[in-house]
């Protein structure tokens, strides 16, 4: 069974930034009818744009500036480095190692890529309970975040009107609390959401690179990000509610017992299908999508930060038990359930 209750964990800090440039949806033609059905259907207003020169790891150092400010956090107690993303700096090496050297971190650091995109925070944070676990670290920096709006094609308004950047940073360590982990994949829907060229499968080539047009409108090539919208949903609504149940169940919580689900911000109609379903009140399921869009692996640490950064001024009686659900590419889903965050600092997002 893909699941473990891991022991002795503290989430100690999670934090998120945001590029600067923001895309209006209402601003991508096509209608502004067609784009307020989609902002009505998806939640989403605007998304958020990564400058040319910045890549995901840099939305990633730039979201872990304030975790390590300061003397609190020497940078030599931090032992790991995962890095978790679908747009990495390099085929290879892996992005870890380069954040480790931009660090100054030890030679004794253990790094890994993560790539996978909307479970990849879930995955992310399971690798860093694990090293931990097992004693091989005392302080992992799990960084999550993608360049999503580089894999779409910029003709194809159903997709740019979905996916923004971000970049997330959490400091995992040795503590007190415990996380149930329950994960599940099917590797049958892969081509749901998929780039189908770039890989050593099918190389980049001229034949790649043409485009075809679908009766939408909406133009993309097989060098493109592609998402069956439609099957996603299916997917999610028939095999995310009954993985939080089974992590509920290896937690031994009851529904009632949790005070926050923060799933992957799909978008809010996927998000409140998925709430209606489980029958869990939407004060419970909050959804974060209409300033920054679908962010990939970064959505659910976004999420948190943005909730209960210093600007929110809000109260967190809800962290107390939390469970934390990611699914999508892969296809890929899985669930964390803890009472960690509840002794968690969160920092917003400088640039809200």
């Amino acid at each position: 069974m893909a699941q473990a209750i891991l022991k002795n964990l503290a989430i100690e800090s999670v934090s998120a930034y945001l590029p600067e440039t923001r895309l209006d949806l209402r601003a991508l033609g096509g209608g502004n009818a067609e784009a307020e059905k989609i902002i009505r259907a998806t939640g989403i207003e605007q998304v958020r744009v990564a400058a040319k020169t910045q890549t995901a790891a840099d939305l990633c150092l730039a979201a872990a500036r304030p975790l390590l400010a300061g003397a609190e956090m020497p940078r030599e107690e931090i032992d790991g480095v995962i890095f978790v993303s679908q747009t990495p700096d390099y085929l290879m090496p892996e992005t870890a190692f380069v954040i480790q050297a931009k660090l100054g971190l030890s030679e004794t650091t253990l790094c890994r890529d993560i790539r996978i995109g909307c479970s990849g925070y879930i995955h992310g944070l399971f690798q860093a309970a694990l090293w931990i676990s097992c004693g091989a670290c005392r302080r992992v920096l799990l960084l999550a975040g993608d360049t999503s709006t580089r894999l779409a094609n910029p003709r194809d308004r159903a997709l740019r009107m979905v996916f923004g950047d971000a970049g997330t940073a959490t400091l995992v360590s040795a503590g007190k609390f415990d996380a149930a982990f329950a994960f599940r994949s099917d590797g049958n829907g892969a081509r749901k959401l998929f780039v189908p060229a770039g890989g050593f499968r099918l190389p980049h080539s001229e034949e790649t690179a043409k485009i075809s047009v679908d009766e939408d409108g909406n133009a993309r090539s097989a060098n493109d990000l592609f998402m069956d919208g439609m099957e996603i949903f299916r997917f999610s609504l028939a095999c995310v509610p009954a993985n939080i149940r089974e992590t509920l169940a290896l937690a031994g919580w009851e529904k009632d017992d949790v005070g926050l689900f923060a799933l992957h911000q799909a978008n809010a109609f996927i998000v409140d299908a998925v709430r209606k379903n489980l029958r869990v009140p939407a004060e419970r399921v909050p959804v974060n999508v209409r300033g920054v869009g679908n962010t990939g692996p970064a959505s659910v640490p976004l999420l948190l930060s943005m909730l209960f950064g210093e600007k929110s001024g809000r109260t967190r009686p809800e962290l107390k038990r939390a469970l934390l659900c990611g699914f999508g590419i892969g296809l890929s889903w899985g669930c964390a359930a803890t009472e960690a965050l509840s002794e968690t600092r969160f920092f917003s997002p400088e640039n809200l």
